[in-house]
């Protein structure tokens, strides 16, 4: 079954869509489109924390977050930067023995644009398209309308596929093997992918190593033989 075969259309505003959809997956046709993501130390926020290869990240032991609202100011940026094409990465959310992140944002920006502590500048139509879970309240899109989602089981790994020729950013619930929803608009520029880990929750967010399938091997043998026997 197609990853896009199924969908409602849940929220419609201007030239933004958001879909809604939880269906089957199958998550070998995603990889086809793997790509490496690595996070861009040079634009770090200063209460975050990476790991040497660039794949972790997560709030700074110090760091104090006293207020109730989301801290979309800790965010990192991917290194890489995309103008077309399909491409597909996957994000790691719970680790072992530890119950699956209560805080996040994941999705992409318009390269240049300037990331804002203020949520209402944080839409489609100011370069940002990304899905978040902001504990107890819930799951979020970002578009000009935020619509809030129910999310059940929460996710431990989400896939994350940008297809920016047809303007459509899709989320994919790995584990349950289940595509939760695409948010379609337009793109422009280069686009980057956008991570923030959220605040004291004991796992971080982490970038995976998604290689692409295998493609099947070709036969040595010819499906017709030409040089059968005379009768």
């Amino acid at each position: 079954m197609s990853p896009f075969t199924t969908v409602v259309v849940f929220l419609k505003k201007k030239r933004f869509v958001f879909i809604l959809v939880v269906e089957d997956m199958i998550i070998e046709e995603l990889r086809q489109h793997a790509v490496e993501i690595t996070i861009d130390r040079k634009s770090l926020h200063p209460d975050l924390k990476v790991s040497q290869d660039c794949k972790t990240v997560r709030d700074s032991a110090d760091y104090n977050h006293t207020g109730e609202e989301f801290p979309y100011q800790l965010c990192a940026f991917g290194a890489q930067r995309f103008t077309s094409g399909r491409h597909y990465w996957e994000v790691e959310l719970a680790q072992e023995n530890t119950p699956p992140k209560n805080y996040w944002l994941i999705g992409v920006m318009k390269e240049g644009c300037l990331f804002s502590r203020d949520k209402p500048a944080l839409t489609p139509s100011n370069g940002f398209w990304f899905l978040f879970s902001d504990g107890p309240n819930g799951f979020h899109t970002n578009t000009d309308q935020s619509v809030k989602l129910s999310l059940t089981p929460r996710p431990e790994e989400l896939g994350v596929l940008l297809d920016y020729d047809d303007g459509q950013l899709s989320f994919y619930n790995v584990t349950e093997r289940k595509h939760l929803l695409t948010i379609s608009s337009r793109f422009s520029g280069s686009v980057v992918p956008l991570f923030n880990p959220g605040a004291g929750d004991l796992s971080p967010l982490k970038i995976l190593d998604c290689a692409k399938p295998a493609e099947p091997a070709e036969s040595s043998q010819p499906l017709l033989s030409n040089n059968s026997a005379d009768a």
